[in-house]
């Protein structure tokens, strides 16, 4: 008995222990003009998905972009119950295609010689900053820390794998309003 649960220990420590390639200072940054939210947008224009007709991973980006960019005017027209509602649903698209394929990528290829800018921790960890933030205007001051505490998780994993500016400012801005670093 006393065996195996020595093995189970071991078996979460080394599991434990499988964390993403740490960030390399050495590989250049991607530049806010190559990648950024009007660009993400902007690729996924078109036919709406919902839910429902959502069958494959591509499904699921797409239609978590598109509510993301729903989000994102409410948010500009102060819009907030709208705003919070959309960016939820989008980070409900998102966290399916994270099942999936986990990793972010600036040049992830779509189809034969189509490539897109496949950012899904990218546009998470911005959701989760702006519920923050219009959650933090609300005074639910608690809410908004576990939103950017949530936010912080996902910008980590993007930067592991794709060094861009814009998730190198989220995560500054994610660390000044969490107080940390």
């Amino acid at each position: 008995m006393k065996a195996a649960a020595w093995f189970v220990f071991f078996l979460l420590v080394f599991q434990g222990c499988a964390t993403a390639p740490p960030r390399r200072a050495d590989t250049p940054v991607v530049p806010l003009s190559k990648a950024n939210l009007e660009a993400v947008l902007e690729e996924h224009e078109g036919l709406e998905v919902i839910w429902q007709d959502a069958q494959e991973v591509r499904d699921f980006y797409r239609g978590g972009v598109q509510k993301k960019g729903q989000a994102e005017e409410k948010f500009r027209e102060k819009s907030f119950p709208e705003a919070m509602k959309l960016y939820h649903q989008s980070n409900e698209f998102f966290l399916v295609v994270l099942d999936y394929i986990k990793h972010d990528s600036c040049e992830y290829v779509l189809f034969e010689g189509t490539k897109i800018l496949f950012l899904p921790n990218l546009l998470l960890a911005d959701n989760y900053l702006k519920a923050g933030r219009i959650l933090s205007e609300r005074g639910r001051e608690s809410s908004a820390r576990r939103k950017w505490k949530r936010a912080l998780s996902y910008i980590d994993h993007s930067l592991s794998r794709e060094r861009t500016e814009w998730g190198l400012e989220i995560e500054k801005e994610l660390h000044s309003l969490l107080g940390t670093r």
